[in-house]
């Protein structure tokens, strides 16, 4: 059973809440004016056994990983200890389990009335109903097992359930403003998920008891593994909607929880603030120390929006270093960027981890409802513009006007969930090729493809707005599978064409980190009959080293398959030469930043020479990036550069317009000079 640890101190749960205890205290004391017979009933051993399995159930609940309920397994107990003992104690036993429980771990007072009075309505209306149907006790006292009496306790079970559910849906929902209904359809899930099939037992237990006594520990171990069966259950739902590193609600569990404010907000006429929040300066802690670093940051940062929040509001993890929270029941935007800048306050207290001191800030982006939008979706997506704002001009926070960003495109929290359908259709992601020729002959060895996304609303959404966060989710996985499965399709169709040229597909820290992606690609290879000789795998130095291992691991199933590998944007990270050491690597990149000036600066050219050589001497070939003029173009050749690519030989395009070109076979821009002199009849530029 679900059990809200929300402190509803709102006025309204305060009315609410002395109410029902009213309630409940005239019910038990009625019922205790009225006792009659021996203090245990006839069966005080079974009373004993029962009343102290609610009260250890209750006392040692199975936390749940949001911050506002746990779960305990006593309710079917509780349903059998009313069935053998007289009303009055089973009741008061089951209030007096509860309050224990709450009090020992310090609830508030409010609580602990609550849930005690909540116990005893709940289950003392639901006794009335059935016990107008049939005489419950009958069993107990030496009756016979009758479809009436089954009836009956099933008509117990189930009001007692929906009556719980009811009550926590309505204090929960006074408190956060939300519908009262959902929220009690909610709970009734919950309960049925994680002990309804320990509902059911409850008649059996009484019968064992009743009958057959000695059995009762063999029916307790049936329990015990029904329970296992059920923890495991709600931990598998818990796991699809939190997130596993700072137990905060993932993005899902935040599209649910916005839903229902929303709705709430809708029939209450108040307000609301969504806010997306991003870290600066993570990816430096990230790339420096590692992600063991970096994990530790996040679980921190996780913690102090938890502690900056209200109890109403509701803080998420996105993924990467992406938060959300919502703040129920606000109306004024300066008060929602009062409470953005408190948590960004203490975003900014330096942190320490393993005793190295870190410094991390965030920015905020802020979206009002009704004002801004009265979806979810157009909320996020005035949020992340907000949010690109305030990065943009440094100001830490941000509220969004309708003006905010003149750029056009999905928000980056939408993004994802559109590029999960673009992968599934046909007609949005394609792949352009740039060629990556051999510098001393101007042969064309391979082409380079690149993933281009056709927004059906946005037109042509640039990589650098849906990679980065595509990378941090699952959706890497497959996307990689399509970017791999569309380029060996064409480099099938060019070779029957005839053109012996390869093919390089970029791989991801998460496909260096998954030990079955060389299977699925050896898979896309047999079906596309593609050689292992036609392609080559280009991946960063910071993939590598986030995960030493298990990459090393990845990319030697991909060399065994025969794929070459090659380190693009070399120079950029902070582990160049270990990876050259420690990996077999065919080929280096080096970046666009070094090569692009290299004819006017000198400390670029002293870069490129060095790498060039180091590779040259490793026995690796170098490849030059952003060769975009004859002038750079001589001095790689000069410097002894294996291979280049560039918009000097051509820019990215679609295979249909490339064709022509890799037909030839060579690019040798006009006024390129050989070691025997320039060449250019015949040169395609």
């Amino acid at each position: 059973m679900t059990k809200p640890t929300t402190d509803p101190t709102s006025r309204m749960n305060v009315v609410y809440v002395g109410a029902l205890t009213l309630a409940a205290s005239v019910i038990l004391v009625v019922l205790w004016l009225n006792h009659t017979g021996p203090l245990l009933g006839s069966h005080p051993a079974l009373v004993v056994i029962f009343a102290t399995l609610v009260i250890a159930l209750e006392v040692r609940p199975l936390p749940s990983l949001t911050e506002d309920s746990f779960f305990t397994f006593s309710w079917t107990f509780a349903f059998t200890l009313l069935l053998v003992a007289p009303l009055e104690v089973g009741l008061t036993v089951c209030a007096a389990a509860t309050a224990i429980a709450d009090l020992s771990t310090r609830r508030p007072v409010i609580r602990v009335l609550f849930n005690a009075a909540q116990f005893v309505v709940s289950l003392s209306l639901a006794w009335g109903v059935a016990h107008a149907i049939v005489e419950l006790h009958q069993v107990r006292d030496g009756g016979t097992v009758t479809l009436r009496w089954l009836a009956g306790v099933t008509v117990l079970l189930v009001i007692g359930i929906a009556l719980n559910s009811v009550q926590l849906g309505v204090v929960v929902a006074l408190h956060q403003r939300l519908p009262i209904g959902t929220m009690a359809l909610r709970f009734l899930s919950d309960s049925l998920s994680t002990d309804g099939l320990l509902f059911g037992l409850a008649p059996v237990f009484v019968i064992v008891g009743v009958y057959g006594t000695l059995l009762i520990p063999v029916l307790l171990l049936t329990v015990w593994i029904v329970l296992q069966s059920a923890s495991i259950a709600m931990r598998n739902r818990e796991d699809a909607t939190h997130d596993q590193l700072t137990a905060l609600p993932n993005r899902r569990m935040f599209n649910n929880y916005a839903d229902l404010a929303l709705e709430g907000a809708r029939q209450s006429g108040s307000g609301l603030a969504v806010i997306h929040i991003d870290l600066d300066g993570f990816k430096g802690i990230n790339d420096r120390l590692g992600h063991h670093f970096g994990d530790q940051v996040l679980k921190e940062i996780a913690v102090r929006l938890r502690d900056a929040k209200r109890s109403v509001d509701q803080v998420a993890r996105l993924g990467g270093d992406e938060f959300a929270v919502l703040l129920s029941d606000i109306n004024d935007p300066e008060e929602a960027k009062k409470s953005a800048r408190r948590m960004l306050e203490l975003i900014e207290v330096p942190l320490n981890v393993e005793q190295i001191p870190l410094a991390v800030s965030a920015s905020f982006g802020i979206a009002m409802y009704p004002r801004n939008g009265e979806d979810l979706h157009t909320l996020l997506h005035c949020s992340d513009l907000a949010m690109y704002e305030a990065k943009r001009g440094g100001t830490g926070v941000e509220v969004y006007t309708g003006d905010t960003g003149e750029r056009k495109g999905p928000g980056r929290l939408a993004i994802i969930s559109e590029l999960a359908i673009a992968i599934e259709r046909n007609d949005q992601l394609f792949l352009n090729y740039q060629p990556v020729i051999e510098t001393s002959t101007g042969k064309i060895l391979r082409v380079e493809a690149l993933l281009r996304w056709k927004h059906p609303e946005y037109g042509i959404v640039p990589p650098n707005d849906f990679m980065p966060q595509t990378e941090q989710t699952d959706l890497m996985g497959p996307l990689t599978d399509k970017i791999v499965e569309m380029a060996f399709t064409a480099c099938a169709e060019w070779h029957g064409l005839g053109i012996d040229i390869g093919v390089s597909v970029n791989a991801s820290a998460r496909n260096l980190h998954d030990l079955r992606f060389p299977e699925r690609v050896a898979l896309l290879m047999e079906k596309h009959g593609i050689r292992p000789d036609w392609v080559e795998i280009e991946i960063t130095e910071n993939t590598i080293m986030e995960d030493v291992v298990r990459s090393s691991s990845v990319l030697g199933h991909l060399r065994q398959l025969g794929l070459s590998i090659a380190i693009d944007d070399f120079g950029t990270g902070f582990s160049s030469l270990v990876a050259l050491r420690d990996l077999t690597i065919d080929r280096v990149k080096i970046d666009r930043s070094f090569v692009t000036n290299l004819a006017a600066s000198k400390a670029d050219l002293t870069i490129v020479r060095s790498v060039v050589e180091l590779a040259a001497n490793l026995g690796v070939q170098s490849v030059a990036e952003g060769v975009e003029t004859v002038e750079v173009l001589n001095k790689i050749a000069s410097l002894g550069c294996d291979e280049y690519q560039g918009f000097l030989a051509s820019s990215p395009r679609p295979i249909e317009e490339l064709l022509p070109i890799l037909r030839n076979g060579y690019i040798v821009p006009v006024g390129f000079q050989f070691e025997s002199g320039p060449i250019s009849s015949g040169a395609i530029s």
